[in-house]
């Protein structure tokens, strides 16, 4: 009988760009379930392909990485990207039909479990912090969408006050920074970010659970000096559960 494997699929920008948030996600997946493990060479899932309009050739790209998961024995795939969730749970269902029977879960799903919740048992040692929350577009717009879990997580932990933005969940503006807006009009692209910018205002942290929203939200806030933190969800979970109660928070 084959043992089944649980995957931590990074994405290709996580990977490549933030290690550091790749390194919290895994201590928080493996705090809650250690049998999750990553696979160094795993495929890009493909999604750039599919932007690109060559259907022959995203669906060439989908049944490879079908076949890698197969071969690894894959049945359970937890990401951190956003881009991968909704590529993996939309697309590969559609091409691959039956042939994709593995269950692809986003890690602020998993961390919403109640067990998993009651796990982590989230403590906030630092004066009251209020934060905003981003609905990213790969995330509200999935098949499954994930728009009340990050919620649930913040409302959760004592101290932590979400402040809702003007336009959040189904009606969030988009960062400005997928399907080739930014390489093309970057003006356009930098001015959705500025909006949620001044949507989160009374917000001392900005969060959201997708690594091209924070790209984006990086590279703007650099160039205009944004005075509010940025932080990737799990790097948020991190440093509470492991960095002495989100002491440095503050």
């Amino acid at each position: 009988m084959n043992i089944m494997t649980k995957l931590i699929y990074l994405g290709c920008l996580s990977k490549k760009h933030y290690e550091k948030t790749c390194a919290n996600a895994i201590r928080v997946i493996n705090y809650l379930d250690e049998q999750y493990q990553v696979i160094d060479d795993a495929p890009c899932c493909g999604s750039l392909t599919f932007h690109y309009g060559n259907n022959e050739k995203t669906r060439n790209h989908i049944k490879y990485v079908n076949s890698w998961f197969q071969y690894h024995n894959i049945d359970k795939i937890l990401t951190i990207c956003a881009g991968c969730y909704q590529y993996l749970t939309r697309y590969y269902p559609v091409i691959l039909g039956s042939e994709f029977n593995i269950k692809v879960e986003h890690i602020i799903q998993f961390i919403a479990r109640p067990d998993n919740l009651k796990k982590l048992d989230l403590k906030y040692n630092g004066k009251k912090l209020k934060i905003s929350y981003h609905d990213a577009c790969h995330l509200k717009n999935a098949i499954q969408p994930v728009i009340e879990e990050p919620r649930t997580i913040l409302n959760s932990i004592d101290k932590i006050t979400l402040h809702a933005m003007e336009n959040e969940k189904l009606y969030s503006i988009c960062c400005g920074s997928g399907g080739g807006v930014y390489s093309i009009f970057k003006e356009n692209s930098d001015f959705n970010t500025q909006t949620i910018f001044d949507q989160a205002k009374r917000a001392k942290i900005l969060l959201t659970g997708c690594p091209f929203c924070y790209t984006a939200f990086k590279r703007v806030g650099a160039e205009i000096n944004y005075k509010k933190t940025i932080m990737k969800f799990e790097d948020f979970i991190a440093t509470i559960k492991f960095g002495n109660g989100g002491k440095t928070l503050e």
